[in-house]
């Protein structure tokens, strides 16, 4: 007999927590997009595929680990992808204006 998979109650806030991070991090992104269409400025597009990157990748390989055995490359592909789009964002943050001199 199948039955329906049962979800404990702790998982079910997690999940909650998850979506609310990915709707956070891309309402952050169209901010970022926003801001670099608006004043052509070019760091922000780089926060904006940051927070993409950041958000958005280690969701997608939470669903990938659930159907794959191969956990730890997702695990792994998930982690640099991560560590790629927080740089992004400390570069976007960073980033010396042209009027700066170095």
């Amino acid at each position: 007999m199948t039955g329906i998979p049962t979800w404990h109650p702790i998982g079910l806030i997690g999940v909650c927590f998850a979506l609310l991070s990915l709707l956070l991090g891309v309402g952050v992104a169209l901010l970022a997009v926003q801001g670099y269409v608006e004043n052509d400025a070019r760091p922000m597009l780089f926060v904006a595929v940051g927070f993409v990157l950041v958000v958005v990748v280690p969701l997608v390989a939470l669903v990938g680990m659930m159907l794959s055995t191969e956990q730890i490359i997702i695990w792994t592909v998930s982690a640099a992808v991560q560590a790629v789009g927080l740089c992004l964002i400390l570069y976007g943050l960073w980033k010396p204006t042209r009027t700066e001199v170095i």
